[in-house]
């Protein structure tokens, strides 16, 4: 359930949102430690960590949704609980948000669940400073989208050998090359980017991020597959840190 205060804030922060034909003034000053979460699913709860280096406080509105990138704190739908849903921050200072698993929905224990952690960062109306009081300004509130992932315990320590589940083959088509990545893991795979290494040149395509147990592709147009190539798969790990996994691979 989410408090009449809550929702109050959320859409006064939509109204300021949609003016137009008013400068705007963005502040993106509240930063959250890591890029992503994980929860697992033995821990009653995990904590997340925001800092404020700016000289004013900010309002921050947090909720937790599904696939939904439109997700509002009223609209969306999780069975987790971040606590404190809203909170002020004070200049030059930090904040600890708890998020705890309800357990209110059955979640498959073979593989993770992906949820997003969304926070919305609401600057003071005077954030200008004395001198902006007088002009026309909209101040922006900035929303950010982190991914959430439950990992049961039972898949807990294949994360040190996600590399190796993941498979590279080759196919040819009208002079391009295709890389097809099978992920035999029970991870959500968060690709940054995938490339070609052969005789001195380094070809580079970005790529979606696989679902555990699926399968992928990337297309290299008009590049043909020499012996001896190597595929370098640039993945993103449990500290936002980028992992580099190379696989031999042959036309």
């Amino acid at each position: 359930m989410h408090s009449g205060k809550n929702t109050i804030i959320y859409l006064l922060g939509i109204a300021l949102t949609i003016l137009l034909g008013l400068p705007a003034v963005a502040f993106s000053s509240v930063t959250m430690m890591g890029n992503r979460i994980i929860y697992p699913a033995d821990s009653s709860s995990v904590n997340v960590e925001f800092t404020n280096k700016d000289i004013f406080p900010y309002a921050v509105q947090t909720w937790i949704a599904e696939a939904d990138a439109n997700s509002t704190p009223v609209t969306a739908k999780a069975p987790f609980i971040a606590s404190p849903a809203l909170f002020k921050i004070a200049p030059d200072s930090g904040q600890v948000l708890r998020i705890t698993f309800t357990g209110g929905k059955n979640l498959p224990q073979d593989r993770e669940s992906i949820f997003y952690f969304n926070f919305l960062q609401i600057p003071p109306i005077n954030a200008g400073g004395a001198e902006s009081q007088n002009k026309n300004k909209m101040l922006v509130m900035l929303k950010n989208r982190v991914k959430l992932f439950y990992r049961p315990v039972s898949i807990a320590n294949r994360i040190n050998h996600l590399g190796e589940d993941i498979k590279i083959t080759s196919s040819m088509y009208s002079g391009g090359t295709k890389l097809l990545m099978k992920n035999g893991s029970p991870f959500y795979v968060s690709i940054a980017s995938v490339k070609i290494k052969q005789e001195d040149h380094v070809y580079s395509q970005p790529a979606d991020m696989l679902v555990p147990f699926s399968q992928g592709h990337v297309d290299f147009k008009n590049l043909k597959l020499k012996q001896n190539a190597i595929a370098v798969i640039e993945y993103i790990n449990d500290q936002g840190a980028r992992v580099n996994h190379e696989y031999q691979i042959n036309p």
